[in-house]
């Protein structure tokens, strides 16, 4: 983990009775008085998670504090490791961004307290939450689930020339949109120009959005009801077919469209797209476009969306966000 070669470890008794633990590495040994606060730290954390009984739950504050990044990474893949392996609980808090490169060995929550509340976020980015404590930059915010989702915003507006005019922040899960509608609301943020977008493959109705909203704004008193008010209708979604995931739609899209006036950058991508039948994971309908032609994965997803863009269908997948936003940046072009 710090790029030592360690050859021993030991336990030293003081005459006080005090434990010392010993290391040699190098052939120099020697005890943690001689360490590093960074050392010790990992030192104390391992040991006292290896000792903990099968099925212990460990709770360690500050993970990150005194350890650099590649440190901290390994120690993360060491103790995710052993956590499997002996079905034990590590609940770790950090500040550390780089943390959120470690999504697939570790569950991630944001948690943030705004006017005495705490809200715990699912799968989020660290933009979406860095927005809930800073200022507003632009006129108009847009919150989506992930890059995909920026990709057809960001088509969007450019249809409308409205780019200048948003900001795009990724909240990671569905279940985020919601959480985050309500802290905006409950720090008494003006939502005229915010609005909440979902994949549209889950919360697609109007119930389902409304049980939604029904979990993060707990209680009985009149504020409860004034918030639930004014989060109606702030949630819009992509319209999606029934059981169908948004990459497999895309895909659909770009492989019906018409291959008039299409040059050789997006022939190359239909082609590729129709090489492609069935995918278990629906992400690959995408992912495995990009992939097999080489592209950058941002640059790749607006090509794919020019594409789509051309398609009938469009303009009602897209429309609940295109009727919100026209109006909107009318005024602001005025």
């Amino acid at each position: 983990m710090l790029n030592k070669p360690y050859t021993s470890f030991n336990q030293h008794q003081q005459p006080n009775g005090k434990i010392l633990i010993g290391v040699e590495s190098g052939g120099l040994a020697y005890s943690s008085l001689s360490m590093s606060a960074g050392e010790q730290k990992i030192f104390l954390i391992l040991e006292t998670i290896l000792k903990a009984d099968k099925n212990a739950l460990i709770l360690i504050d500050e993970l990150d504090l005194l350890l650099h990044d590649e440190a901290l990474k390994k120690l993360i893949e060491v103790i995710s490791s052993h956590a499997k392996d002996k079905n034990k609980q590590i609940i770790f808090t950090t500040h550390r961004e780089m943390i959120t490169t470690l999504s697939d060995k570790i569950n991630i929550r944001h948690v943030v307290n705004i006017q005495g509340r705490s809200y715990s976020f699912e799968e989020t980015k660290p933009d979406a939450i860095n927005r809930l404590t800073g200022e507003s930059t632009t006129p108009i915010e847009i919150y989506v689930e992930d890059d995909l989702a920026v990709a057809i915003i960001n088509k969007i507006c450019s249809s409308l020339k409205a780019s200048k005019y948003v900001k795009i922040f990724k909240f990671g899960a569905a279940s985020n949109a919601f959480t985050l509608l309500a802290s905006t609301l409950i720090r008494s943020d003006n939502l005229s120009g915010k609005l909440y977008i979902l994949d549209g493959d889950k919360y697609s109705t109007e119930n389902e959005k409304k049980t939604a909203l029904d979990k993060v704004f707990t209680g009985t008193e009149s504020r409860t009801y004034e918030l639930k008010a004014a989060a109606e209708g702030k949630v819009k979604q992509f319209n999606l077919p029934n059981g169908v995931k948004p990459e497999q739609y895309i895909h659909y899209l770009i492989t019906n469209v018409s291959l008039d006036g299409l040059g050789g950058e997006y022939l190359e991508i239909i082609e590729a797209a129709r090489d492609i039948r069935v995918e278990l994971d629906a992400h690959n309908y995408i992912s495995n476009i990009l992939t097999k032609l080489g592209i950058d994965r941002p640059s790749g997803l607006t090509r794919v969306m020019d594409l789509a863009s051309r398609h009938p269908e469009w303009h009602q997948y897209v429309s609940e966000v295109t009727d919100w936003l026209q109006p909107v940046v009318s005024d602001l072009m005025e």
